[in-house]
């Protein structure tokens, strides 16, 4: 019986060797860049993997006054304070007028963590590295916060580097400078 199991065995074997597919070649390892495909003040954009927190739907914020016009306030955030500030009014200068921003990203760096109003929320995306273009031209908002981009579907999409915004002066220091106030003017 154990010489009759054995040759059930080889048999089996036999069967599964035959029927196997072959075993893929190793191809050549491509790098890539992931991250997700949004909008800050109407520009679309790339935020790298492990840049951004969270993508939350905005918060209901509490004015803080005299801080700067892109400081919208503080919202409840998981049982914390969460300042967040309009994507729009940083970048452009300007209010943004028109449908409400619904969504902003949360961004937690040593000694900041904030969140900012997103122009459009649209997908994860993957890149190869070769692929990433740093001499392509940047919307001029953001150029100093860019580090190079990507073409795709005939536009392209410029990657945001989070520490070089989160190591800005001007992000750093929400205070407001004389004639630059974020306070209710109807009192």
């Amino acid at each position: 019986m154990n010489q009759s199991a054995m040759a059930m065995f080889r048999e089996l074997e036999r069967n599964y060797e035959q029927a196997a597919a072959p075993r893929p070649e190793p191809g050549e390892q491509v790098m890539l860049w992931v991250g997700t495909h949004l909008g800050i003040a109407g520009v679309s954009l790339l935020i790298g993997a492990g840049e951004l927190d969270e993508i939350i739907e905005t918060p209901p914020v509490t004015p803080i006054p005299g801080t700067k016009p892109w400081v919208l306030g503080l919202a409840a955030h998981k049982g914390g304070l969460l300042p967040i500030f309009s994507g729009d009014v940083l970048f452009r200068r300007a209010p943004y007028s028109g449908r409400v921003r619904e969504y902003c990203m949360v961004v937690r760096r040593q000694g900041l963590h904030f969140g900012m109003t997103l122009s459009g929320v649209h997908r994860d995306m993957k890149f190869p590295i070769a692929e990433r273009d740093m001499s392509h031209p940047v919307d001029a908002d953001f150029a100093d916060f860019c580090l190079g981009g990507f073409h795709y579907e005939g536009r392209f999409l410029a990657v945001l580097d989070i520490d070089k915004l989160v190591a800005d002066g001007e992000l750093s220091s929400a205070s407001a400078s004389e004639g630059d106030f974020n306070e209710d003017k109807s009192s």
